[in-house]
């Protein structure tokens, strides 16, 4: 009887009509030190996710877990897939909700945007 092949992560990701496909590096360390902030507090992040051709991109995330040298990121692409990477802590900072905003605003379809921001500017949040 033949083994079962492991599913192995996706490598690749669709932004702005582009697919990119990045370098998912390995986790650092024993997994006992890892932390987890838990649902609901994870917090917004920018990160610098390096690409298999060289240089990095760019996305806004919500970091899961962390470790003494590493932050396990995860963000969603213009397909709605979740992905998933480990980037050292200085390819990882922390974004505010404005930021986070414009950043939901621009990946939001146009036709969705009046139901989803209404006439309010995008960055510019309630008080």
């Amino acid at each position: 009887m033949m083994g079962r092949m492991p599913i192995l992560p996706p490598t690749s990701f669709h932004l702005d009509g582009v697919t990119y496909d990045f370098i998912q590096p390995d986790r650092i360390g024993p997994v006992e030190d890892v932390q987890s902030w838990g649902l609901g507090n994870q917090p917004k992040v920018q990160a610098q996710i390096p690409l298999k051709t060289g240089g990095t991109i760019t996305v806004y995330a919500e970091a899961t877990h962390w470790n003494r040298t590493q932050i396990h990121v995860r963000w969603h692409d213009d397909n709605k897939d979740s992905l998933t990477a480990w980037l050292l802590r200085d390819q990882v900072r922390p974004v505010t909700e404005s930021e986070w905003d414009i950043d939901q605003y621009n990946r939001c379809p146009e036709w969705l945007r009046p139901a989803q921001w209404g006439k309010r500017l995008p960055g510019f949040l309630p008080e």
